[in-house]
């Protein structure tokens, strides 16, 4: 005989970030769990990513074009998703800044808000050329070579995120050129037109909760960002 399943499951709402479209989502499962846990402890984040990204299309009841997900719907949505399954805090470790001391700190999820998108990616180079910038989607992190230094996956995301290039006499769709052309393009920038791809780069909305805490152990009151997934778990 079979045994019964369980699958009353309480349903709730959040927001997608970058489309603000409204979705419904159930807690995850212990099936889901395990596939998580094992993509954690293989300490391989594109695994991780991955498993993330699955758990949330398990969870959330509507059609979402996952493609078109950027880094910080898949962060924020599954910090809710997470916070109904297994409980609305989490507990962290994090530094003292004055003597270094490992701290437990007990910070709640539900008080994280949506990030926000405050940048429209039209960027003006110079007069005669404008650049058009989309934040990564999360199959973008899944290309990142990681056998490339920082420096170098950095600027392989800038050129990841680039969309259309515009003259006063052309418009040219970047994902029709190849990585060689859009490097070059790059590397003829001057460092302050650079820098303004870069600043959109580092706007990116990000999963953000400002911490307080005493350390337990010099008494320092320590006000500390958390960014991230990695800094919430």
């Amino acid at each position: 005989m079979a045994l019964p399943r369980l699958n009353e499951t309480p349903k709730y709402e959040l927001i997608v970030p970058s489309s603000e479209q409204k979705v419904r989502f159930r807690p995850y499962l212990v099936k889901e769990e395990k596939v998580l846990m094992m993509a954690m402890e293989s300490k391989d984040q594109k695994q991780a990513l991955n498993a993330v990204v699955d758990t949330i299309l398990a969870c959330v009841s509507e059609d979402i074009d996952k493609s078109k997900l950027n880094v910080f719907d898949i962060e924020y949505m599954f910090l809710m998703i997470r916070s109904k399954s297994v409980g609305e805090s989490s507990e962290v470790t994090i530094k003292c800044t004055e003597c270094g001391h490992t701290n437990s700190v007990v910070i709640h999820l539900d008080d994280i808000p949506v990030p926000k998108i405050e940048h429209d990616g039209n960027i003006q180079i110079s007069d005669e050329i404008a650049l058009t910038m989309e934040y990564p989607v999360w199959t973008d992190m899944l290309e990142m070579d990681d056998t490339k230094s920082e420096t170098e996956q950095t600027f392989d995301l800038i050129a990841a995120c680039m969309r259309v290039l515009t003259t006063k006499d052309d418009r040219y769709e970047l994902r029709d050129e190849s990585k060689e052309e859009i490097q070059n393009f790059i590397d003829s920038l001057s460092t302050n037109q650079f820098d303004k791809i870069r600043e959109f780069i580092e706007r990116m909305p990000r999963l953000e909760k400002e911490v307080k805490f005493i350390c337990e152990s010099c008494g320092e009151e320590n006000v500390v960002m958390l960014r991230g997934l990695d800094d919430f778990f």
